[in-house]
């Protein structure tokens, strides 16, 4: 366990401690990877390897890619996995410590410039960011019989969902401060919500409804999904919607959700910050996902 504010460590005595800070913009999460600034590269790009540790307050630690060219450097494979499972968003605020051996310390602020409360503590490669028969996200102390409940109706999209979501999407800071609690409610539902099989949780960007297109985890993916092929969508109400699912590229396992997930998302009327539990369901000769949604919308509350 690492404490907060333990930014020092005995590899970086003798030597001066480094840090930067990095504000998230629209265009860094279009790209999904972080560029780390020149001044740090050129003083320290030299010992870092391609892969960096990052370590936040509650201890745990994540494994991510480093991209280098042209004298420049990137966070890249994995980071948009670190931004999706601790909800950072454009405007959220990063402070990183290095300690070394390509080592960093984060501590992340949100909107309110007040620092955000990281999940329990375990340490993980960030493909390991997925729920499986043998660890769920769950936490058995907390009761969230309302939260679970609530997603069941959510599938079906209602005029009542949208009004709401006007209501408070607006630009004052109580209908922003409104809506980021009913993200961070809705997340915090997802991850209790124990599936009985496989599972990938999501939580929707704006690139992912722009760009009709939905990134599926690297371990996931080459354990259920090692082809590009046509998988079904389900809903609890029994729909189905036909998506391809196909390698994000040539260079990695990785693969995306793409023609036919702009029609899933239409169909279900979801929104940024949506947050969607992917379980499958079967495996041959056609991948079914079962899809449960936990809407912003339903969490918020003044």
């Amino acid at each position: 366990m690492v404490p907060t504010g333990s930014w020092t460590s005995s590899s970086m005595a003798g030597r001066r401690s480094s840090h930067f800070f990095k504000i998230i913009l629209p265009s860094s999460m279009a790209d999904k990877k972080l560029r780390i600034p020149e001044k740090f590269v050129q003083e320290f790009g030299d010992e870092l390897s391609t892969v960096a540790t990052l370590t936040i307050p509650s201890g745990r630690m994540w494994q991510v890619g480093l991209e280098k060219a042209n004298k420049k450097m990137w966070f890249h494979e994995g980071w948009q996995d670190f931004i999706e499972y601790y909800s950072i968003d454009d405007g959220y605020f990063l402070v990183f410590g290095y300690e070394g051996n390509s080592n960093f310390h984060i501590l992340v602020f949100d909107k309110t410039a007040t620092e955000i409360r990281y999940p329990s503590s375990k340490s993980c490669k960030l493909e390991d960011q997925v729920l499986d028969d043998a660890e769920k996200l769950g936490h058995d102390k907390l009761s969230i019989k309302g939260m679970c409940n609530s997603h069941e109706l959510a599938t079906k999209p209602e005029d009542k969902d949208m009004i709401g979501r006007k209501r408070f999407s607006g630009t004052s800071s109580k209908g922003r401060l409104l809506m980021t609690r009913g993200r961070d409610r809705a997340v915090q539902a997802a991850r209790m919500f124990k599936p009985k099989h496989a599972s990938f949780m999501r939580i929707l960007r704006p690139h992912n409804i722009s760009n009709y297109q939905m990134y599926v985890p690297v371990r996931f993916a080459v354990r259920y999904l090692t082809q590009n092929q046509i998988v079904k969508l389900r809903t609890s109400n029994g729909k189905q919607w036909d998506v391809s699912c196909r390698f994000r590229d040539h260079s990695t396992s990785a693969m995306k959700l793409g023609q036919g997930w702009y029609i899933f998302v239409r169909d279900n009327n979801l929104e940024e910050g949506d947050v969607c539990v992917f379980e499958l369901i079967k495996g041959t000769p056609v991948i079914l996902l079962e899809v449960s949604i936990f809407r912003v919308i339903n969490y918020v509350s003044s």
